[in-house]
């Protein structure tokens, strides 16, 4: 009886023992995990990221009530240091340290793996109809443009980003949006034409000027060869982003295009060309014509005319006409019009016997 009862309290006590070992081995193990929580990333971990979904804030402490220290745009890398839950703590390129949310970080993001784009790689401007592409000042269309860049322009990437990159082109350099970049080298459509950038914040104001009077096409790259986008009269007013020798970079109104530098002057003695009301619509075969939203057949049609409709020449092209008719303004085709200088046909004027 005596050995069972000493038996049992040992039993009893061994038990014990080994229970209070496990305990203080688990609170051993939390102790050590808390620890690695905040020491450097490992060498498993990417070691930078790359800001995303705008901009991101970098803040003291791993808490959303942590100071804030700078804050910094999409396609900003940063190097990752260490974690503390969902925060990452990092680097950023200015040199200030913090931690940022992880949620708006692309971990690895030394690269886009959906362009392939890299951090100082070489890319390529593209757009899939042709046009040029704006480089703005920061990661928004609401930024202002610094210049505008034909399809193969080579660039090299800053900081690549999901939406938007930095990348500097010559001495310049700005915020592209990413789905116009490739890492694939893409045939320019013609030679980019070198330009003098206007320092930012000194853009001035110029006028359009032609010899003959007829107005100037503003078109979507600098050369004859690229859609005209409109052509505008003489003495409209335009702002200078960038000039050229032969082609600069102008705004008119909301309207980005490149326009030959001869037809532009800073004098403001510019003779506006007076539009002219005496003109009519004409077709040879009698069927209506259309009125389009750019001097193009390609563009939107915004109306269709009878023969014989009045309207009003705002600005004369070579091919095409800016008008007013019926209270819309748009692009009709010079041969369409009939304006007292150009003789009409009978069949122009009277396609049915009589003006319709």
């Amino acid at each position: 009886m005596i050995r069972n009862l000493v038996k049992t309290i040992f039993t009893t006590e061994g038990k014990k023992d080994m229970m209070k070992r496990k305990h203080s081995a688990i609170i051993l193990m939390v102790l050590i995990l808390a620890a690695l929580s905040v020491l450097p990333v490992s060498g498993a971990m990417a070691d930078t990221g790359t800001v995303k979904g705008g901009w991101l804030i970098l803040r003291a402490d791993p808490s959303f009530t942590g100071a804030i220290r700078a804050s910094y745009p999409s396609g900003t890398v940063v190097t990752i240091t260490g974690q503390v839950g969902s925060w990452y703590a990092v680097t950023a390129p200015d040199g200030l340290t913090g931690y940022m949310l992880g949620d708006y970080l692309q971990v690895g993001g030394s690269s886009n793996p959906a362009t392939g784009t890299f951090i100082d790689s070489t890319a390529y401007v593209t757009s899939a109809n042709g046009l040029n592409v704006r480089m703005r000042s920061g990661p928004g269309k609401g930024y202002s443009v610094i210049a505008s860049y034909v399809p193969g322009t080579k660039c090299t990437i800053i900081s690549p980003g999901n939406n938007w990159c930095r990348i500097q082109v010559g001495n310049l350099t700005g915020y592209m949006m990413t789905q116009f970049l490739t890492g694939t080298a893409v045939t320019p459509a013609i030679t980019p034409v070198p330009v003098s950038p206007v320092p930012s914040g000194s853009e001035y104001t110029v006028y359009v000027t032609s010899r003959n009077g007829n107005g100037v096409n503003l078109r979507s790259g600098p050369s004859k060869s690229y859609t005209s986008i409109g052509f505008y009269s003489v003495g409209t007013q335009a702002t200078m982003i960038t000039k050229g020798s032969t082609w600069s970079y102008i705004r008119v109104g909301n309207r980005y295009g490149y326009m030959m530098t001869e037809f532009l002057t800073e004098s403001q003695n510019v003779t506006p060309v007076p539009s002219y009301t005496g003109a009519y619509v004409v077709s040879a075969n009698g069927k209506n014509v259309n009125l389009r939203s750019a001097p193009s057949t390609q563009s939107t049609i915004i109306r269709s005319y009878k023969p014989g409709t009045p309207l009003t020449i705002i600005t004369r092209g070579v091919d095409w006409c800016f008008v007013l008719i019926d209270g819309n303004y748009g692009y009709m085709m010079k041969q369409f019009i009939y304006d007292g200088y150009t003789p009409a046909t009978v069949t122009d004027l009277y396609p049915y016997g009589g003006i319709l």
